[in-house]
């Protein structure tokens, strides 16, 4: 242990107080410990209460080794923080040399005392800085797990430390690893437990909703509320622009956040959700004020929003959404919940991509039943001009059969018109013999004879005439006839395949309908 004294210390001696400290980590441990920040909190704020001191912190290191103020109690933290121009981490290399820097490298506590300098002039500014503030004792407590520091403990006292010995003060340390770790194994065990209850009961939920939109907003709440978050969001993507728009909430974390958050939007990449649409993985972020390009930080800062995650919304590998969820305390993201929120994420994708698909198959056949009922309608209306040019059809044959049979008899008529202007023609030729044997007496009946005679022949031919229309009129009525029969016969066909696509037609408004109910 190094711990620095001055020629004329005059702390008063403390009542070691090293079993009661003890007591109160175990206390404070035997309730549980909900993650490993938790743990943090609760060992500090024990020992500072046990041992009754003006300030602890705790300090964590990272995979590179610095280490970073996980969390601090007492009035004078503004003061020893200030002291580091409000740096709240110690890296490798520095020439701070502060007490928890040292404690960390010795992995021995490092205890001072008001009146103690280092040898070589180098001095621990936030040391200083609580002197300031009228400390006289510090110390700095490595924490130990099979031979790795996993923390430092630094605290100050304006009446003094425990009189502990080295061995005391790493016993300490020792047990209060050992109690933390337990406490984080049970308490990972309960988060397990109710991580695994809550994705079932967000199975279970989101199992229940029959649309897309039902879906996320049922998934938002119960995932918020099963996984203790204070407030979750939906961002849809915008396919037009390409960017994460905000589409429903869950919880509240200020008037001012929601604001905020109703009006911005998330390029691929930035900000949570952008990252998260980005990576197509969980995101996690400790400290939103992390997050600098995230236009929601400093409202989140000012309405107290610490923690987030954010997971994507996938379909196959199209991301079409995200999820967010923020909570007004600074948490520590296990793998187990880390796990369990992929899972998640995983769950609600699938179920959104069925029920997309679902809407859609819907759409889709709703779609088929309109065609088939506009295809059914035409052919209905087919069916029906068929009908009526069957019927046309039949009227045209009559009237082309009356048509012959006019015309025949419009040949007979000229038949016997023919035989009497023959008849005429032939009287008018024996009158003429008789008007040419009475000689001047019957000149004038020879000449009325004459023009009988040429009007007889102009009947006749007129007569020829007409026998010749007739006898086309009556061979076009035939073709006619004939053209309207072999139409007739096709229309009836006509009938026969339309009854046939109505058939068919029907069969595919029946698989319709079952493809709609499905």
């Amino acid at each position: 242990m190094s711990r620095r004294r001055g020629p004329a210390a005059q702390s008063p001696l403390r009542v070691p107080r090293d079993v009661e400290a003890l007591e109160q980590v175990l206390i404070a441990f035997d309730g549980g410990v909900a993650d490993a920040q938790d743990a943090r909190v609760k060992l500090t704020d024990a020992m500072v209460g046990a041992l009754e001191l003006a300030y602890g912190a705790r300090w964590v290191p990272d995979a590179s080794g610095r280490l970073s103020l996980a969390y601090e109690t007492g009035p004078i933290g503004t003061v020893v923080d200030a002291a580091l121009s409000g740096s709240t981490t110690l890296g490798p290399g520095s020439a701070r040399h502060t007490l928890v820097e040292q404690a960390a490298t010795s992995q021995r506590p490092v205890i001072v005392e008001a009146s103690e300098r280092d040898a070589d002039g180098r001095t621990c500014a936030r040391w200083q800085a609580a002197q300031r503030a009228g400390m006289v004792a510090g110390a700095a407590v490595p924490m130990m797990d099979e031979g790795d520091v996993v923390g430092v403990m630094e605290f100050y006292s304006d009446h003094g430390l425990p009189r502990f010995g080295d061995d005391k003060w790493r016993a300490i340390g020792r047990i209060a690893t050992l109690a933390r770790r337990q406490a984080l194994a049970g308490s990972a065990a309960q988060e397990m437990l109710g991580d695994r209850q809550a994705v079932t009961t967000v199975v279970t939920e989101i199992g229940r909703a029959a649309d897309e939109a039902a879906a996320v907003r049922t998934a938002l709440e119960t995932v918020r509320t099963a996984f203790g978050w204070a407030y979750g969001s939906f961002w849809g993507r915008d396919e037009t622009d390409d960017v994460l728009r905000f589409s429903l909430e869950s919880g509240s974390a200020g008037e001012e956040f929601r604001r905020v958050t109703l009006a911005a939007s998330f390029a691929e990449g930035v900000g949570l959700s952008g990252r998260a649409w980005r990576a197509r993985d969980l995101v996690f972020v400790r400290d939103l004020a992390e997050v600098t390009d995230c236009v929601r930080a400093p409202a989140a800062q000012r309405a107290g929003v610490r923690s987030g995650v954010c997971f994507p919304i996938l379909d196959g590998d199209h991301v079409v959404g995200t999820m967010d969820f923020f909570t007004t305390d600074t948490i520590e993201l296990s793998d187990s919940r880390a796990e369990a929120l992929r899972n998640v994420a995983q769950l609600v994708s699938q179920r959104m991509s069925v029920l997309r698909r679902t809407a859609s198959d819907a759409r889709n056949a709703q779609l088929l039943l309109d065609t088939v009922a506009q295809l059914r309608e035409a052919t209905f209306d087919a069916g029906r001009v068929a009908q009526e040019a069957t019927e046309r059809s039949a009227a045209m044959i009559s009237d082309v059969a009356q048509l012959g049979s006019a015309s025949s008899a419009v040949g007979d008529v000229i038949g016997i018109i023919s035989k009497i202007a023959g008849q005429t023609n032939l009287l008018a030729l024996n009158a003429t013999i008789e008007a040419a044997r009475a000689g001047e007496l019957g000149r004038g009946f020879a000449v009325v004879a004459d023009e009988v005679k040429e009007l007889a022949r102009e009947t006749a031919a007129a007569t020829q005439q007409v026998v010749e229309h007739i006898s086309g009129i009556q061979t076009s009525s035939e073709s006619v006839s004939t053209g309207i029969h072999a139409t007739s016969d096709i229309i009836g066909q006509l009938d026969t395949v339309q009854a046939q696509i109505n058939d068919v037609l029907e069969k595919q408004v029946h698989m319709a309908e079952l493809f709609e109910r499905r």
